[in-house]
């Protein structure tokens, strides 16, 4: 149904960004929104026809009314965890019910929203918590919502992900928060972006929740090994200790990788959860193969001979999606080893 015009909230970021790529590819048109059109600008789909660069600010309904109109549905991919929201629950929430307000007056057909994976009967952290509570107000609307729950997303650019690659690469020895030996379940990018793209043409995501996540099941000590292994370094020694509090965590990743304290705390304590599928019933309805964590983590850090497939989207603009895109923050790694003769 590429007649359909689809708005994404938050095109300017990690899943926006790629999942705009992908919607054109398929040739959708978009209204990729973010704050700044600037920032937009930098994408590499900003000149495409199919593409219609719109500012706004989701804490204004007037603004959210008038990047709704003449659209079939909506991404939601906006979050408030920056240094201008103190209380990003308060602003998140606010922001998600101007949204529904705005997609019910406007007629939209579908709500896509992209949260956080947690159990609701454990311990989460502040962060997963209101992840969990904006998917809730995106469904309490009159518009169908498909609510989507993901951990760690694989792929260069996801601050998850990033915060793994300099950890490791920095440093041989490290002694880590107990948080490494936490189970979870993370996703490849590929996948998260193909469910995206596929529930608004398929009835049964209507009014739905989906937990979402790759093959595996392992701690993130385990994903630091998997990584210095795909990535070709020595052995690292991991020794956690229940000395380092979320807090210090979140100002120890400063100090080791470019990822800012006031966005590493909030990951850091969401971290300290063990994050894995509740259920799994999406992948019978929207089927797909999986990655696992090492064929995710090598795509994100060095390129593959590349299938016939994969090298006819990559002339036709649709790199991998696990590959650094251009816009993304300057301190994404561009892809750490590329083995000769891959691309032509």
């Amino acid at each position: 149904m590429a007649e359909k015009k689809l708005l994404v909230l938050g095109a300017s970021g990690y899943v926006g960004s790629r999942l705009v790529t992908r919607l054109v590819h398929k040739g959708y048109k978009v209204r990729a929104a973010s704050r700044s059109v600037k920032t937009l600008r930098k994408r590499h789909w900003a000149e495409n026809e199919q593409v219609e660069l719109f500012a706004v600010d989701v804490g204004d309904k007037e603004a959210l009314l008038k990047a709704c109109e003449g659209c079939w549905g909506v991404y939601y991919l906006v979050h408030s965890m920056n240094q201008q929201h103190k209380d990003f629950a308060q602003a998140d929430r606010q922001a998600a019910r101007l949204t529904v307000e705005a997609a019910d007056e406007k007629g939209l057909k579908r709500i896509v929203y992209l949260g956080g994976l947690g159990n609701e009967k454990g311990h989460l952290s502040e962060h997963l918590c209101s992840r969990i509570e904006v998917g809730k107000i995106l469904a309490s609307g009159k518009v169908p919502a498909t609510i989507f729950r993901a951990a760690m997303i694989i792929g260069s650019g996801s601050a998850s992900f990033e915060i793994l690659r300099y950890l490791v690469r920095r440093l041989p020895i490290m002694v880590t928060p107990r948080w490494v030996t936490t189970e979870s379940q993370p996703i490849a990018i590929s996948n998260v972006l193909h469910y995206l793209t596929e529930c608004v043409n398929e009835p049964q995501t209507e009014n739905g929740f989906f937990d979402i996540g790759g093959q595996d099941i392992l701690s993130y000590q385990r994903l630091m090994e998997i990584f210095a292994q795909e990535a070709r370094l020595m052995k690292r020694v991991i020794l956690p200790t229940p000395f380092l509090t979320p807090k210090l965590s979140s100002y120890w990743i400063h100090i080791v990788t470019p990822v800012s304290s006031y966005l590493a705390r909030p990951l850091v304590e969401g971290l300290a959860t063990r994050v894995v599928c509740q259920e799994q019933k999406i992948r019978s309805i929207l089927p797909q193969r999986m990655l696992t964590c090492r064929e995710a983590i090598r795509k994100a850090i060095y390129v593959e001979p590349l299938s016939d497939a994969e090298k006819r989207d990559l002339d036709e603009g649709l790199p991998p999606a696990e590959w650094k895109y251009p816009g993304d923050p300057a301190w994404v790694k561009e892809n750490d080893v590329i083995k000769q003769g891959t691309i032509d």
